[in-house]
């Protein structure tokens, strides 16, 4: 049986959508219904273990309650030795703060997207 191009056309258009719509979960990640996201900046205990990627330390805390480590690196704002920030509801902070590991949960000004430019100062 041969295919032609105008049998294949609703094919890639569907294809085209799923695509389309992937590339935009991943750069603005779904929000909760109703909720706020607000930028929340966690204090955590560095672990004594030496071998440990304290990077993927802070996404595993934040995976705690996000439920993925993905949906921790998609939060994640800025990530450091001892504290990380990253995008939370008020509910979600909350519930990071009981995390074990987690020293202290603050809400930070969120950041004021810079003006756009033609790349002249």
């Amino acid at each position: 049986m041969k295919t032609t191009c105008s049998q294949m056309a609703p094919v890639l258009a569907v294809l085209a959508a799923f695509a389309v719509a992937a590339i935009a979960a991943a750069v603005d990640p779904p929000k909760p219904r109703g909720q706020q996201v607000h930028l929340f900046e966690a204090t955590v205990r560095v672990p004594d273990r030496g071998g440990d990627d304290l990077e993927e330390y802070n996404y595993r805390l934040l995976a705690e309650v996000l439920g993925s480590v993905e949906a921790a690196r998609s939060a994640m704002y800025e990530t450091e030795l001892g504290e990380f920030s990253a995008f939370l509801t008020n509910n979600q902070a909350r519930r990071l703060s009981k995390v074990p590991g987690v020293l202290k949960v603050t809400r930070r000004e969120d950041p004021t997207p810079l003006p756009e430019t033609d790349g002249h100062l």
